[in-house]
C-alpha cells in the first residue's frame, strides 16, 4: 500500500481545492484502490537507473488518462508562461486544463499514488537484492579468507622447509670444506716426506709444519 493510500485507509481526508473559491472535494479511498501497479519480486533495471520512468514502465503503471497525469500537471505549473503568476492562478490554470481534457483531479491523484506504489515496490525489491548480494559476498569473502589463510600457512611451511634445507646444505658444505682442508693437509704432509714443496702436487694449506727438503729433492738425496 502506498503512503497516500495508507493515510486514506487510516481515516485521513484528502481534499483538492477548486479555483477562485469554488470549494473543495474529497478524494475517496476507492480512488487509490481502483488499480495498482504490477507487483514484481525483482526488477531487471538497476537501482541507479537515472530515469524513474523505466520503473513505472516495468511495473506497468497505466498511462494517465488522456496524458494528463501528475507529470503533465507539473509541466503546466512550471511552464514559463505561468512561473511568475501567483500560486492560485497557476493551480486554476492546471484545473482548467484538466477540465478541458475531461480529466478529474482524482484521476491525477491516482496516477501519483500508483507511481509512488511502484517506487515502493522497486525500492523493496532492490533492498532484497542488495541484502542477498551482501549475504553471498560475505560468504564468499569468508571462504576466500579461509583459503588465503590455508594458502599462506602452506607456503610458510614450504618456506620454512626450504630455509632448513638451505641451512642444512650450507652447514654440510662448510663441513665438507673443513674436511677437504684437513684431507689436503694430510695428503701434503704424507707426500712431504718424499718430495719437496715444488714437486708436491697438493697445494700448501694449513700445514706449515710438514718436513721440508731444502734441496727440493727427496729426503736423503
Amino acid at each position: 500500500m502506498s503512503r497516500i493510500a495508507d493515510l486514506v485507509a487510516r481515516g485521513v481526508r484528502i481534499t483538492v481545492g477548486e479555483p477562485a473559491g469554488a470549494g473543495s472535494h474529497e478524494i475517496s479511498a476507492e480512488t487509490f484502490e481502483a488499480s495498482s501497479p504490477r507487483a514484481l519480486a525483482r526488477y531487471d533495471i538497476p537501482a541507479d537507473i537515472p530515469d524513474l520512468a523505466a520503473v513505472y514502465e516495468e511495473a506497468q503503471v497505466p498511462a494517465p488518462t488522456r496524458g494528463y497525469g501528475v507529470d503533465k500537471m507539473a509541466e503546466i505549473l512550471e511552464s514559463k508562461r505561468l512561473a511568475a503568476l501567483p500560486r492560485e492562478v497557476r493551480v486554476a490554470a492546471v484545473l482548467a486544463s484538466l477540465d478541458a481534457a475531461g480529466v478529474t483531479i482524482a484521476q491525477v491523484v491516482r496516477d501519483a499514488a500508483l507511481r509512488e506504489k511502484a517506487l515502493e515496490g522497486f525500492v523493496a525489491a532492490k533492498r532484497r537484492e542488495a541484502d542477498a548480494l551482501k549475504q553471498r559476498n560475505d560468504a564468499r569473502v569468508s571462504t576466500i579468507r579461509q583459503e588465503t589463510d590455508a594458502f599462506v600457512g602452506e607456503k610458510n611451511r614450504e618456506i620454512e622447509t626450504l630455509r632448513r634445507a638451505s641451512d642444512g646444505a650450507s652447514s654440510a658444505f662448510s663441513q665438507l670444506q673443513l674436511r677437504k682442508r684437513q684431507e689436503a693437509q694430510r695428503l701434503r704432509e704424507v707426500l712431504s716426506h718424499f718430495v719437496g714443496d715444488a714437486a708436491n702436487p697438493i697445494p700448501a694449506g694449513a700445514s706449515d709444519s710438514a718436513p721440508r727438503n731444502d734441496t727440493g729433492g727427496r729426503p736423503g738425496q
